[in-house]
């Protein structure tokens, strides 16, 4: 499977996914939802894939990329049927809060996957190139699914747009069985080997630090994808506005990867995770200031310009610095760390926001990662001095 094949996989995947996220969101909103409600149901995307990332990984090392696939995409479409075929007001919330867990859980599998295959089918020189365009593929999807949904919730109305994401998963699941022939094979059965705990990769400070830091940035992502929603219907913004508001985010994100392969031949990936954080914490600081659509889609702008930065350098310094061999448990260690935080945090900033608003939430947010943002300026100075990849085992 070439590379741009996998790109318009995850394109169409994360585009059912993400628009999943706000339809869900919106749905609860508009039926008088509260925050810690909404919270709940973003928690729930990433409870399951907490537990199962590691197992996940593991399970991708030994069976090769096509059951996993076919095991995520098959999980999202149910997500998506769920609530197309239940209404709220016969079913309330519980529809979306199992949605919720399937399409999370489904997702992980897909973006594991698609992770590994393109760190796998690259040349180690070319990997930050390779996972720009995978970003791409992901700024993509991010600008054309909050934008869609929320015209299509204005127009359709929520249920209706949640078929509509169940036939894009459906055709999915039909292209993963053409390509099934393009991907690898599963590699060779090996002897069992001794049971080793996937945490102990957190003993090397080079990975260690590289996963603290992606937590931060994905905590980041995932929270304004949740407390922009709340923002924005507080305010007043109607669906499509709200959908605008997170695709200026997606557009800023597909902007600074796009210009990632030239960046990165002048700044380290340090530099850039460090400009990050600062960046996003400005972002979040700023936003409680605005109340109408265009000061808000400029907030979000900059919020995507930093954030966006981060994922291609992230990746490539996780493929590079973990140890021989285990590259697939350390995504899934990223991948634990990423989605507990996502489960406890949408439930910590909903109650939080239930209290005291969407605002004193977001300027939280923007301290959290300017504290990041200092620390991980500390741990660049550090890093230039030490061994550049786990693999040597020196730091360990």
């Amino acid at each position: 499977m070439t590379l741009p094949r996998i790109i318009a996989f995850v394109v169409l995947t994360h585009t059912a996914f993400g628009a999943a996220r706000v339809t869900a969101s919106l749905y609860a909103l508009s039926n008088k939802a509260s925050p810690f409600t909404v919270g709940v149901l973003l928690a729930l995307y990433a409870l399951v894939p907490a537990l199962l990332a590691v197992r996940a990984g593991r399970w991708l090392d030994e069976v090769g990329p096509f059951r996993p696939l076919l095991l995520g995409t098959a999980m999202m479409t149910v997500g998506a049927l769920l609530p197309a075929a239940f209404s709220y007001a016969a079913a309330d919330v519980a529809p979306l809060l199992v949605a919720s867990a399937l399409l999370g859980t489904g997702f992980m599998y897909v973006q594991m996957t698609m992770q590994n295959l393109v760190g796998t089918m690259s040349e180690p020189g070319n990997r930050p190139a390779a996972f720009s365009m995978l970003a791409l593929g992901f700024s993509t999807s991010g600008l054309i699914a909050p934008i869609a949904s929320g015209f299509l919730i204005d127009s359709i109305g929520h249920r209706v747009t949640f078929a509509l994401i169940f036939l894009l998963m459906t055709v999915n699941v039909v292209i993963l069985m053409t390509q099934r022939a393009r991907l690898p094979t599963p590699p060779p059965a090996t002897a069992p080997t001794e049971t080793r705990n996937a945490f102990d990769l957190l003993r090397y400070p080079a990975v260690r630090n590289v996963l603290i830091v992606s937590g931060m940035i994905s905590m980041s992502w995932d929270l304004q994808s949740f407390l922009i929603p709340v923002y924005g219907t507080s305010v007043g913004l109607s669906a499509s506005q709200i959908g605008l508001v997170l695709g200026s985010f997606a557009a800023a994100t597909f902007a600074i990867r796009l210009a990632m392969p030239t960046l990165s031949r002048r700044y380290r990936e340090w530099q850039v995770l460090v400009f990050t954080l600062i960046t996003a914490g400005a972002a979040f600081a700023l936003i409680p200031f605005f109340n109408t659509m265009l000061p808000l889609m400029a907030a979000a702008f900059l919020l995507g310009l930093g954030l966006g930065a981060a994922q291609p350098n992230v990746m490539s310094l996780l493929h590079d610095r973990a140890p021989a061999g285990r590259v697939g448990e350390a995504l899934g260690v990223r991948t634990t760390i990423m989605n507990s935080s996502h489960v406890v945090l949408p439930l910590v900033f909903g109650a939080f926001g239930s209290l005291l608003g969407a605002g004193p939430a977001f300027w939280l947010m923007a301290m959290l990662l300017g504290g990041a943002g200092w620390t991980a300026w500390r741990r660049m100075n550090v890093e230039k001095h030490s061994a550049p990849s786990a693999r040597d085992r020196d730091d360990a």
